[in-house]
C-alpha cells in the first residue's frame, strides 16, 4: 500500500483488511520495527461520539488488565486522536466460525483443547475483575489448535459504570445469558454461558438455540431447552450446567477449567465396562474407528453399485438403524452396559424414538436422491456427448453416490457417530481392533473391485434396461419429427 497517512494510525503503516465489528474495522499493520500487530480502528462515523470513545477507552483499560495467552493482549492505543485505534497482537490463524463450517464440528482432544482453553481465558479475563459478554465462535481464534479470545468492544470491568442505555441488549442471540435479555447486570456467569454455546457449536457445528429471526432465538433461550445433539457424553453434562438459566447454578470459569483438565474425549463413548471386566490401560486411537466407519461406508456403497436394488434397499435401512441408535443413546433413554445393548438400542429404545429416526431421515433421502440424480444425468449427458460411459457405468455411480451422501454426505452426522460407537464397542482391545481393521479394509477391497468389474445386478427386480432403452427410442423418435 502507498505509504500515505491516510493509511497510517499513528506509527502503524496499515495493510489489509482484517475484519469488521460493530464498533470498528480490524487492520493488519506494520510497526515501526516492522512487527505485525492487529489494529482496530474506530469507525469514522462513531468517532464524533464521545459514548463511543469511551467504550473504546473502556476496552483498551479492560484488555490490559488480562494477561494469558488465550487472551489477545494489547500493546498499544491511542483513544483521543482523530482516529481512535487499539493495537494488539496479530494473532495468525483462523476464527473458530470459520474452521468448524469449512471443515466440519470439532471432536476428541481438538474439541478439548477448545474448550479447556476457553476455560482458562475465562479465569484470567474474571480474574482481571473483567467480563468479556460476547464470547461467541467468531470471537475465537484458533491458532495451531489453541483460541485465542479478541474483541472486547462490549466488556466491562465488574465494577465499572455501564455505559449501554437501560433497555438497550448488547450481545449476539443464543450466546449471551437469558439475565441479559431480561436487563440484569451481566456478571462472570454471563462469559460461562457464552463459554458452553461456543462449545457445543464447536461440536456439533450449530448454536445450542439454532437460528432464525431473533424473535425466535430468544424465545428458544427463553424456554431453556437448547439442543446438544453432537456434543461429547462425557462433555454434555459441564455444558448443560454451564446453560443453566439461573446464573447462581452455573459453575465458575476455574471449575470448567479444573474439570477440563483431566477430561478425556479421545477414547469413544460406547459401553459402561462391567466391574468384572479387565480394561487395557491404553484404548486404540479413535481416528482409527472413524477410519473404520468410513471403509464400512464405502463398502456399503461399493455394494449398492454391484446390486443397485438390493443393497441400496440395504443401506437404506441402515441408515434409519443407525440414526434410531444414535438419537436412543443421546436422549439417554436406553442403558448401555455391554456391546449387546448398543448393538439392540434401536430396538429397545421407545417407539417416538424409532418414528422420529424414521422422520429425519427422510430430507435425507431426499438430499441424497438429488446427488445421485445429478451424477446420474452429469454422466448421462456425458455418454451421449461421444464419452465412453455406458448405462451399466451410469447406473454404478448414480448407486454409489446414493448410497454415500445418505450414510456420509455433508452434514450427515448421525450413521457415522453411531458406527464409530458400534464398531468401539465390538473392537475394545487392541488385538480385536487389528483384526477389525483387517475384515472391513478386506470387505471395502472386495466391494470396491467388485463394484468396478461386474455390471450392475438389478435382482430381486428385472433390469430395466429394456424399458429404458425402449422409452430412449420413443424420445429419439419424437425428436426427429419435429421441423
Amino acid at each position: 500500500m502507498p505509504d500515505r497517512e491516510a493509511e497510517r494510525a499513528g506509527p502503524y503503516r496499515l495493510l489489509e483488511f482484517v475484519g469488521e465489528g460493530g464498533m470498528g474495522v480490524v487492520r493488519r499493520a506494520l510497526g515501526g520495527d516492522d512487527r505485525e500487530v492487529a489494529v482496530k480502528l474506530l469507525k469514522p462515523e462513531l468517532t464524533g461520539h464521545a459514548d463511543f470513545r469511551r467504550r473504546l477507552a473502556r476496552e483498551v483499560d479492560t484488555m490490559r488488565r488480562v494477561r494469558s495467552p488465550y487472551v489477545a493482549q494489547v500493546l498499544d492505543a491511542d483513544v483521543a486522536g482523530e482516529r481512535p485505534y487499539v493495537v494488539t497482537r496479530f494473532i495468525r490463524g483462523r476464527a473458530l466460525d470459520d474452521v468448524v463450517r469449512a471443515g466440519g464440528p470439532l471432536s476428541g482432544e481438538p474439541l478439548r483443547r477448545v474448550a479447556a482453553g476457553l476455560a482458562d481465558a475465562l479465569v484470567a479475563i474474571h480474574g482481571a475483575g473483567v467480563v468479556h459478554r460476547d464470547l461467541k465462535p467468531n470471537n475465537v481464534m484458533l491458532v495451531d489448535g489453541s483460541p485465542v479470545v479478541i474483541d472486547f468492544g462490549i466488556a466491562h470491568a465488574v465494577d465499572a459504570t455501564r455505559l449501554t442505555r437501560l433497555g438497550q441488549v448488547v450481545g449476539t442471540p443464543g450466546y449471551m445469558g437469558p439475565e441479559i435479555i431480561e436487563g440484569a447486570m451481566p456478571g462472570p456467569p454471563v462469559d460461562v454461558y457464552g463459554w458452553a454455546a461456543t462449545v457445543t457449536f464447536a461440536a456439533s457445528g450449530r448454536s445450542p438455540y439454532g437460528s432464525g429471526s431473533l424473535e425466535a432465538v430468544l424465545a428458544r433461550v427463553a424456554a431453556g431447552r437448547p439442543d446438544l445433539d453432537g456434543v461429547p457424553a462425557r462433555l454434555e453434562p459441564l455444558v448443560r450446567a454451564a446453560l443453566d438459566r439461573d446464573p447462581r447454578r452455573r459453575p465458575s470459569a476455574a471449575e470448567l477449567a479444573a474439570r477440563l483438565r483431566d477430561l478425556d474425549l479421545r477414547v469413544p463413548e460406547t459401553v459402561v465396562v462391567p466391574a468384572t471386566v479387565v480394561v487395557p490401560e491404553r484404548r486404540p486411537p479413535l481416528f482409527l474407528y472413524k477410519l473404520f466407519a468410513y471403509g464400512t461406508i464405502v463398502a456399503a456403497s461399493a455394494a449398492s453399485a454391484v446390486l443397485p436394488v438390493a443393497a441400496v434397499a440395504g443401506v437404506v435401512v441402515a441408515g434409519w438403524y443407525l440414526r434410531a441408535g444414535d438419537s436412543a443413546l443421546r436422549g439417554r433413554r436406553v442403558p448401555i452396559e455391554t456391546a449387546a445393548d448398543l448393538t439392540l438400542a434401536p430396538a429397545r429404545a421407545p417407539a417416538g424414538d424409532r418414528l422420529r429416526a424414521a422422520a429425519v431421515l427422510l430430507p435425507t433421502l431426499a438430499y441424497a436422491g438429488l446427488i445421485a440424480a445429478m451424477v446420474g444425468t452429469a454422466l448421462h449427458v456425458r455418454g451421449r456427448l461421444g464419452g465412453t460411459i455406458g448405462s451399466g457405468a451410469t447406473t454404478k455411480w448414480t448407486a454409489f453416490a446414493f448410497a454415500y451422501t445418505l450414510l456420509a454426505g455433508p452434514r450427515v452426522m448421525a450413521p457415522r457417530r453411531q458406527l464409530v460407537r458400534l464398531l468401539s464397542g465390538v473392537a475394545r482391545t487392541r488385538w480385536a481392533t487389528a483384526v477389525a481393521g483387517v475384515a472391513v479394509a478386506g470387505l471395502a477391497a472386495g466391494a470396491v473391485f467388485a463394484g468396478w468389474s461386474s455390471p450392475p445386478s438389478f435382482w430381486p427386480a428385472p433390469s430395466p434396461y429394456p424399458v429404458l432403452g425402449r422409452l430412449a427410442d420413443l424420445v429419439g423418435d419424437l425428436t426427429g419429427r419435429l421441423p
